[in-house]
């Protein structure tokens, strides 16, 4: 056969893939479907399970057992016939590769796009990364929820700079004047001249394809959610007469621009609110959890080129801790912020024990013997 036709299949809760049936090599011999075929976890990743496509090579290799194939790709005019035939002989239904690819198709298959991964010295869930990535090229406004350190602010970061595009910062926790924050005031200038200066916020709305991070945006007042509300839904303005400003009474966002607010959520954060719906409501929500323990351990090791042994230690450790909390047993946990203190130090030469200590029972009340600090140092004594 001049093509040859693989399927995704599931295995183990992962994807592979395997032949199908009925096909030979140039040398007659049957390809046969329960052979492991070599394919990268990129290209299996864009392929939903059962989903059949063609390549322009196949060939066995003795030594690794396998077949090594490439060229993946969707269906011509030329391979037409011979897909029909094919489909009627062996009786198999595909997916028709000349369809249109899908959004998350394209996004999985650019490399300048690619999912962030814990070697690199960050880590993020392939479906998160692309949620997020498909949220901006959609201009849809997302709110990342999750617990502190669990990279909320840094994947924005990340995702505007593989996308070039600018990004801004909003600090929601900073705004103790909304309207002068987010619209402008008017201020005095020699000569006794009332003019009205412009808050920055004004000039980023009006700048094409920019991202606005509004960070731990449940952190900001009522009044400074309300002022953005009419930003966040169809009517994509700012109004301006709020602040008495003599300009265009409302601010236009411009094309493509997109928000992107992060919350940290849990009773443990203090001077956060309770964001209300109409807000919530204009945001497709993204909710980051703790990272894999190994993945948490490659970060440390990338970022702080600690032991492996260590950085083991340092997770599980941790990760204890971690289950006191969400037992409810302590009242605050430990996120990859404090793990990566603790590697640093360890890395500059203090012992692992002194580093988890100085690091971690400062967070919580009590003494050693004594209190949620005595339930930590415990923990942290065990090993």
């Amino acid at each position: 056969m001049k093509y040859y036709y693989f399927k995704t299949v599931k295995e183990k809760e992962e994807l592979r893939v395997v032949a199908l049936p009925g096909q030979t090599l140039d040398d007659g011999s049957a390809i046969k479907s329960d052979v492991k075929i070599t394919c990268s976890k990129t290209l299996r990743g864009m392929y939903p399970e059962g989903t059949t496509f063609v390549g322009d090579t196949c060939k066995y290799f003795e030594k690794k057992k396998c077949y090594g194939t490439r060229n993946f790709r969707r269906l011509t005019a030329e391979m037409k016939s011979e897909v029909d035939y094919y489909k009627v002989t062996f009786k198999t239904d595909y997916i028709d590769p000349l369809k249109e690819e899908t959004l998350l198709e394209k996004i999985v298959a650019d490399k300048e796009l690619s999912c962030p991964l814990a070697k690199e010295g960050f880590y993020m869930s392939r479906d998160d990364w692309s949620i997020l990535v498909r949220n901006v090229k959609r201009g849809v406004n997302t709110m990342i929820l999750g617990p502190t350190g669990c990279g909320k602010t840094e994947s924005i970061r990340l995702l505007a700079k593989r996308l070039g595009r600018k990004l801004y910062t909003i600090d929601f926790g900073t705004i103790i004047d909304p309207v002068s924050s987010l619209i402008g005031v008017h201020r005095l200038k020699s000569g006794g001249i009332s003019v009205f200066d412009e808050a920055p916020f004004v000039r980023m709305i009006q700048e094409e394809n920019a991202i606005i991070l509004l960070d731990e945006m449940n952190r900001g007042s009522l009044g400074a959610t309300n002022i953005i509300l009419p930003v966040l839904d169809e009517r994509k303005s700012l109004s301006m007469e709020i602040a008495g400003s003599d300009r265009t009474r409302e601010v236009k966002v411009a094309p493509g621009v997109v928000f992107i607010a992060t919350c940290n959520v849990g009773s443990e954060y203090s001077g956060t609110n309770q964001l209300d719906s109409a807000i919530v409501n204009r945001f497709f929500p993204l909710e980051l959890g703790q990272i894999p323990s190994s993945e948490e351990e490659s970060v440390l090791i990338k970022r702080t080129g600690i032991d492996p042994d260590k950085a083991k230690l340092i997770v599980k450790i941790s990760n204890n801790i971690r289950s006191l909390y969400n037992k409810q047993e302590i009242s605050a946990s430990i996120s990859i912020r404090e793990t990566l203190m603790t590697a640093n130090l360890v890395a500059d030469g203090w012992t692992l024990g002194k580093a988890l200590e100085m690091t971690y029972l400062p967070l919580f009340e009590g003494t050693k013997t004594d209190g949620e600090r005595s339930t930590i140092y415990k923990t942290i004594s065990s090993y």
